[in-house]
């Protein structure tokens, strides 16, 4: 029996995947490190507070597609409230994107391009941290990867199921955030050319409409049904006027002006480059369906050339793409290399193409392997951070321990501390981020309101200037703690077993 015939061969590209959860879960040191990034407490605490009850949007505010906010919550019910029990769910869907891009590639093109694609991904900037990580674009994209996936079996296999399978998971993925929704016009315009390409009657028109037409029926009942039954008529606004307000903030404008995303794309040319070349690969071949990667990355880095604010995460937009694109070069690089030997056909043009793709490969090896290993190997405090957190946590969180017992509520800027020892934020300031105090949603006199309303026993600050709100509180609150610029405050018949003030 032939290698290729054998099922353990077939299948030998979800070995990598597996292997990367095992890898994960055993050796990246995950559980040690505080908040690899400030919406992790964000998301943590949204999650914490649907579990215990409080509804989301009406009383919980959110920016963001509800769906992740919900698998946290049902996660927190069911294995306790945990920043390890929300990291793994993360991991998890971190696994599940890497399978959908080496089952993509199997399919589509062959084992090496696989395990080169799930390798690639691997190795992108910060993927091993994202993939542990309390934040919803990773799940997002894992969904928008399977239903690439479906896409390619639609092709395969020529069964409409799988446009309803993908249409279904494109619309999971807006649900989790909303920056996948780009997407959607990309698949429907691709399925309107691809039966264009295959038309033979003129007159068939209908046959060409039918799966585009189907597909985008499908993602708009999905995001537009689910999206009004979760979210409500009535809390949409929440989704999206703060974003279209942050996008006119000075500060934001200015921010993306000196970091664009093209800095933050600069430790990823490895894979944009031979990503270019993974292009070549697939028009030589003639398998136009990769093109809906290039057009992924592409359309995405021009919107992110426009938008306010980028973050360093928003890059996974474009280097998953690439990184599938690039591992077409290199896989067609690994199988036409025995070949080029066997005929010794050295001066092809095919032949230059593998060899630049092997370099190519080789390069991107060189360039982020290290990295990758050292995010394994080294303390967790060296991980390459994109939220320090500077220490003190471990003594912040005792002193907010000391009155768990006496506190109801805690006000705070950095909920990922309320989180860890199990107090609640009050549901209206769940989330207070830069784009809500920049774009108006919240002010300070807003936030004191709700300090009278809950009469929290505890305040941390330490994200935001908020000198209104410190002045306030020096009326009912004394210091109890300080590091850098950091605060924790207590309240009120509290005061008669408060600590000295630390410096």
């Amino acid at each position: 029996m032939a290698l290729e015939a054998r099922w353990w061969w077939r299948m030998l590209h979800l070995a990598l995947p597996l292997a990367f959860l095992a890898a994960m879960l055993i050796f990246f040191p995950f559980r040690q490190r505080f908040e690899f990034d400030l919406d992790e407490g964000l998301n943590a605490m949204k999650a914490l507070l649907v579990a215990r009850g409080y509804p989301l949007y009406t009383q919980v505010w959110s920016d963001q597609p509800p769906l992740l906010t919900y698998l946290l919550a049902a996660c927190f019910r069911v294995f306790g409230a945990s920043v390890d029990a929300g990291r793994i769910l993360v991991l998890l869907f971190s696994t599940l994107l890497l399978a959908a891009v080496v089952h993509y590639l199997r399919m589509t093109w062959g084992l090496w391009h696989a395990l080169a694609g799930g390798l690639f991904i691997i190795l992108l900037p910060f993927y091993t941290s994202l993939s542990v990580a309390i934040m919803v674009g990773l799940p997002s994209i894992a969904f928008a990867c399977l239903s690439l996936l479906a896409l390619a079996a639609w092709q395969q296999y020529r069964q409409e199921r799988w446009l309803v399978v993908s249409a279904l998971l494109l619309g999971i993925s807006v649900l989790i955030k909303l920056f996948t929704g780009f997407l959607a016009p990309i698949f429907a315009l691709g399925l309107l050319l691809e039966e264009r390409a295959r038309l033979v009657d003129a007159h068939s028109w209908r046959r060409v409409l039918r799966p585009a037409l189907l597909w985008s029926l499908i993602f708009g009942a999905v995001t537009a049904g689910a999206g009004l039954l979760l979210v409500g008529p009535a809390d949409l606004s929440q989704l999206i006027t703060t974003h279209l307000a942050a996008r006119q903030g000075a500060a934001f404008i200015s921010l993306t002006e000196d970091q664009p995303i093209s800095w933050y794309l600069r430790d990823a040319w490895p894979f944009l480059l031979l990503g270019g070349l993974g292009c070549v690969f697939a028009a030589l071949e003639r398998r136009w369906t990769s093109f809906y990667l290039l057009a992924w990355a592409g359309v995405a880095y021009l919107l992110l050339s426009f938008h306010a604010p980028v973050w360093y995460h928003h890059q996974f937009l474009i280097t998953i793409p690439a990184a599938i694109l690039a591992a077409i070069a290199a896989g067609e690089g690994i199988r036409v290399i025995p070949h080029v030997l066997r005929s010794r056909a050295f001066l092809s043009g095919r032949t230059l193409l593998a060899a630049l793709a092997l370099v190519g490969f080789i390069a991107v090896l060189g360039a982020r392997a290290r990295l990758t290993y050292y995010s394994f190997a080294m303390p967790a405090s060296l991980i390459p951070p994109e939220a320090p957190t500077g220490g003190h946590e471990t003594d912040f969180l005792a002193a907010m321990a000391r009155y768990t017992t006496n506190t109801h509520w805690v006000i705070t800027d950095m909920p990922m501390y309320a989180f860890r020892v199990g107090l609640l934020v009050p549901p209206p300031l769940a989330a207070i981020t830069d784009k809500r105090l920049s774009s108006g949603e919240i002010t300070e006199e807003q936030i004191i309101q709700v300090i009278e309303k809950y009469q929290p026993e505890q305040v941390l600050l330490g994200r935001f200037d908020l000198p209104t709100v410190e002045a306030y509180l020096k009326k009912d609150y004394r210091r109890i703690y300080r590091w850098g610029r950091r605060r924790l405050y207590l309240y009120g018949e509290l005061k008669s077993s408060l600590e000295v003030d630390q410096p």
